[in-house]
């Protein structure tokens, strides 16, 4: 069999995924006269695991900048909120006058 350097691969990035799976799945075709039932069973036993950490790291991964943006934004609110106040005054004494606009949009359009 051929020497792959998959470390090689590795250390590229996610560019050279497809030669990485090809390589993969050509050494099992190529083995497969030679491979028995466990040994297939414990190749997708490794691939699923593997298949499983990827989807929990990616999860996690998700789940945290989700969490990350939510409290970015809270906080970049709360400043433009207080900056807009600074600048213009407090715009709720105007709430009213909003009120009774909407009930006329509401009633003649």
């Amino acid at each position: 069999m051929p020497h792959f350097p998959l470390q090689k691969l590795k250390s590229q990035g996610h560019g050279k995924v497809h030669l990485c799976a090809a390589f993969l799945k050509e050494a099992i075709q190529e083995c497969k006269d030679v491979l028995d039932d466990a040994a297939i069973t414990e190749i997708i036993k490794t691939c699923n695991v593997i298949k499983n950490e990827k989807v929990a790291a990616t999860k996690k991964k998700v789940k945290g900048q989700a969490q990350k943006s939510a409290k970015r934004d809270k906080a970049a609110e709360a400043k433009a909120k207080k900056l807009a106040n600074e600048l213009y005054g407090d715009s709720n004494q105007y709430d009213g006058y909003d009120e009774m606009g909407e009930q006329y949009e509401d009633d003649f359009f």
